[in-house]
């Protein structure tokens, strides 16, 4: 079975967003509630904003780590009877069986596939050049 990854990427970058943040939002907190109780010349309307800053940046490091990790998911995956796939656009993993393929239309960034049930359009837009060739040629072969 032969299986493309949608988004790809180095995990190690998203882990290290996501920690990186948490230790920034940490931070913000901490330094926040540090002027705050003691009240060490806590100007903050004035000027004291460093807190908040490190708040936010960590908050954002968090988001931008979350969402790659959770398009790490997507895939389309294939073998000699079936075609699964997992795309942006699916709440669920889909699983298309290949003899039920009436025909196949091939554009630049979108299979239409036609079945006895529809037609089911593969959008791969998100994908690298290198395996939208390999996709396409799966669905060339199918076609003919």
């Amino acid at each position: 079975m032969e299986k493309i990854k949608v988004f790809k990427g180095k995990s190690g970058l998203a882990k290290f967003l996501v920690i990186f943040g948490s230790i920034f939002t940490l931070l913000g907190l901490v330094l926040f509630t540090k002027y705050a109780i003691a009240g060490f010349n806590f100007k903050f309307p004035s000027g004291d904003w460093n807190s908040v800053m490190f708040t936010i940046q960590g908050i954002l490091f968090i988001i931008m780590g979350g969402a790659y990790l959770k398009s790490r998911k997507y895939f389309i995956e294939w073998d000699e009877k079936e075609l699964r796939f997992l795309l942006p656009d699916n709440k669920r993993v889909e699983a298309i069986k290949i003899d039920e393929i009436e025909s196949v239309r091939i554009k630049l960034f979108e299979i239409e596939l036609k079945m006895n049930t529809g037609v089911r359009t593969l959008n791969l837009e998100n994908l690298q050049f290198e395996d939208i060739k390999k996709v396409k040629e799966k669905f060339e072969k199918i076609q003919s």
